[in-house]
């Protein structure tokens, strides 16, 4: 009796105890605890695709089992086993299913954070924004909101602070310079930082001829590395590995440095503004002023005064644009007849370049702050760096805010700087934030508290 036995019970062993095969499956309707050893054998063979095509070719099948269900168990069963590539799979697959699904937000975030765990920042960037939608469809309502939000932080910021040997948590400016990050401090000179071996150089005026340790703009043209400073200005030969004094400004307290049109632009505090074709000779085009940054658009020369508003030079000469304005900040418009300028104390202009018409005015209400202290424009959208209130990005309808909660590691925002896929930060307390973007609209309605 007992062979008899034996062979009877053979008859009701699972598919999946034979080799997985389709005329098996249009059979007998698969069961719940049966699909997810499918899906095992499946992906061990390498066949993994075959399954939908299986569900689209005997649907009946299949109408008994939840898929999203299934994958989300071969996931976890993979972690368990270790198998973390072949998980990433599984909880990728159990997302993309079509309909929407409880446990889609659980496979979104486990697919983040495998991916985050392997260091595919960019990928589990995408899963960790599935995440936080479905999140925002179950209205905030999910065990998983704090993880997704940590995780989301994780993914996206790295720091780079006195805790990683920068001699100054205030940052004044970023450039890039192929491998190279040369990074302005407000009083801890000018520091290099070599991507490709991690090594960090501090240059002062007690290892150099860099002429103070409190600096305002950077600037990297050609073979030089310029820095503007509150007591001269200087620029370091990449040939000769040396920094080199400009002797015309001895003592002469510099806020931005730029190069348009073949000629390099200073501003300073008490001095105006001077242009050089080659750095070394220098005119003084505006005197007395004291002008915090310069915009040059097709033969006019834009002039910021923090005290007197904003004047145009052309033709040699200066003329009043835009007066009882504290303006502090220029940023060129996405079309040619505009631009934005921040103000201190009256938030973001926007203005015809022609008229000098305000066109929108932009305050509290929109940046928690009216203390404007960086702009830039990132794929259409505006991003504004304030004082007080972390930074705001703007697509032309909706505001979203980058607070301490999201990352951001200090509030107040001295620059904002793009290289790639990456968005630089720099602060006047806590360092510099690289932010890790993804090309689309920022997620609305999300929110952590």
């Amino acid at each position: 009796m007992a062979p008899v036995l034996k062979i009877t019970a053979l008859l009701f062993l699972p598919l999946w105890v034979y080799a997985v095969d389709f005329e098996d499956i249009k059979k007998l309707p698969v069961q719940q605890y049966e699909l997810t050893d499918i899906i095992t054998k499946l992906y061990q063979k390498n066949e993994l695709p075959l399954l939908d095509r299986w569900k689209d070719l005997a649907p009946a099948s299949f109408k008994q089992v939840d898929f999203v269900k299934a994958y989300v168990l071969a996931g976890d069963r993979a972690i368990q086993r270790k198998q973390f590539d072949e998980a990433i799979v599984y909880y990728i697959r159990a997302y993309q299913h079509i309909g929407r699904h409880p446990q889609k937000i659980y496979a979104a975030y486990q697919a983040a954070f495998y991916l985050y765990a392997q260091q595919k920042r960019a990928e589990a960037l995408f899963y960790i924004n599935r995440a936080v939608e479905e999140l925002i469809y179950l209205k905030n309502k999910s065990v998983l909101k704090d993880d997704i939000f940590i995780l989301k932080r994780r993914i996206v910021w790295r720091y780079f602070s006195r805790m990683d040997a920068l001699p100054d948590n205030a940052v004044s400016a970023i450039a890039f310079d192929g491998d190279d990050v040369w990074i302005g401090l407000w009083s801890g000179g000018v520091a290099r930082f070599t991507r490709s071996s991690s090594e960090l150089e501090i240059f002062n005026p007690r290892n150099s001829a860099l002429p103070s340790f409190y600096i305002r703009d950077i600037l990297v043209q050609k073979d030089r590395v310029w820095a503007a400073t509150q007591s001269g200005l200087a620029y370091y030969d990449k040939k000769s590995s040396q920094w080199i004094k400009i002797p015309q400004f001895a003592d002469t307290r510099f806020k931005r440095f730029i190069f348009e049109n073949g000629s390099f632009y200073a501003a300073t505090l008490y001095r105006g503004v001077f242009r050089s074709a080659d750095g070394i000779a220098w005119t003084n085009i505006i005197s007395s002023k004291s002008i915090s940054d310069l915009l040059k658009i097709d033969d006019k020369l834009f002039v910021a005064s923090p005290d007197q508003g904003i004047f145009v030079y052309q033709n040699n000469k200066l003329t009043p644009f835009l007066s009882n304005v504290t303006a502090h900040t220029f940023l060129p418009g996405e079309s040619n007849n505009e631009f934005w300028i921040g103000t201190y104390g009256q938030g973001l202009l926007r203005l015809d370049k022609d008229s000098g018409k305000i066109i929108r005015q932009y305050g509290y209400k929109e940046l928690n702050s009216d203390y404007i202290e960086s702009l830039a424009f990132v794929d259409g959208n505006l991003w504004i760096g304030t004082l007080g209130a972390g930074a705001t990005v703007f697509d032309g309808k909706n505001w979203h805010r980058l607070s301490l909660k999201d990352g951001l590691p200090d509030l107040n925002v001295t620059t904002i700087t793009r290289e790639r896929s990456h968005l630089w930060f720099g602060t006047l307390a806590g360092g510099i934030g690289i932010y890790l973007f993804q090309e689309e609209a920022p997620i609305q309605g999300a929110f952590y508290d």
